[in-house]
């Protein structure tokens, strides 16, 4: 029996326990899930620049979602035909979900002159400056500084008052906001569900019925859940304990659903949806 192949949406803020258990453990285990049909997509609030360095380290060269979901990029042809509405881009085709760079800083600097609020982004700020701030090596610090889709920012005094006055009117400005380092990181985008989404459909016309799952941070699962097919503890599981499978037996099975909701800590109500579709 021909297995079906499974993609594998992994939070890469996980990569790093990962490699703490010796690089030729994790380069066999990726050899092992590359022989059964199990591909790897690395999903991170990173920017392209930083997540192909990941990329080069881990040997995995499939697409992968930066800056928190407001873009996919895909090896050029990596699906045979040009995807539809995808931007050239460095050897990739960008499938946008957020605002580009520019903008984005400027919508911010805007709503902060607004509340009357001063604050400093990566955008103001030098190599060094955030190398120094962050606790990253010049180069880590040059890479990070390398966005196209979100934009790092601190208030220059603190203000308890002002802070979540700013933040609400970034919210109310369609900005999403999340802490990162000591800075707040801003985009325009809907968070990693639209191009987890836009990435399974592709996959699905290329290579026909194939199984998703999803593994990372409780937040990350969280968000994912409602549009992959199983959420997993372990990359192992995906090949010792076949779980992907079971969990698409039983995506028809609604106590099972409550059965995983309430081990995974995720809403019932969420996982009801999926199985309604």
């Amino acid at each position: 029996m021909v297995k079906r192949p499974v993609i594998v949406f992994l939070d890469a803020d996980a990569i790093p326990p990962l490699l703490r258990s010796g690089r030729e453990r994790v380069a066999a285990a990726l050899e092992t899930l590359a022989a059964d049909r199990i591909t790897i997509v690395l999903c991170a609030y990173r920017t392209r620049a930083e997540m192909e360095g990941t990329r080069q380290s881990l040997g995995v060269f499939h697409p992968f979602v930066c800056e928190g979901g407001a873009v996919a990029f895909v090896p050029e042809r990596y699906f045979g035909s040009p995807i539809h509405n995808a931007r050239a881009v460095g050897g990739y085709e960008a499938v946008e979900f957020g605002m580009s760079y520019t903008p984005l800083v400027e919508r911010v600097r805007r709503v902060a002159d607004r509340h009357s609020v001063d604050i400093q982004g990566f955008n103001d700020m030098s190599v060094a400056q955030v190398a120094h701030e962050c606790g990253m090596s010049l180069l880590e610090a040059r890479l990070a500084k390398l966005r196209e889709y979100s934009e790092c920012f601190r208030l220059l005094r603190l203000d308890p008052v002002a802070e979540p006055r700013l933040l609400a009117g970034l919210r109310s400005a369609g900005i999403e906001t999340r802490p990162a380092n000591g800075f707040w990181q801003t985009s325009r985008s809907d968070g990693f569900g639209p191009a987890v989404s836009v990435l399974t459909t592709l996959y699905r016309v290329s290579l026909g019925r194939t199984v998703t799952a999803c593994l990372g941070s409780r937040s990350f699962e969280s968000a994912l859940a409602p549009h992959v097919d199983a959420v997993i503890d372990d990359i192992q599981e995906v090949t010792s304990e076949h779980r992907v499978e079971r969990a698409m037996a039983e995506e028809h099975d609604e106590a099972a659903l409550l059965r995983r909701a309430h081990h995974r800590g995720l809403e019932s109500r969420t996982l009801r949806a999926r199985s309604a579709r």
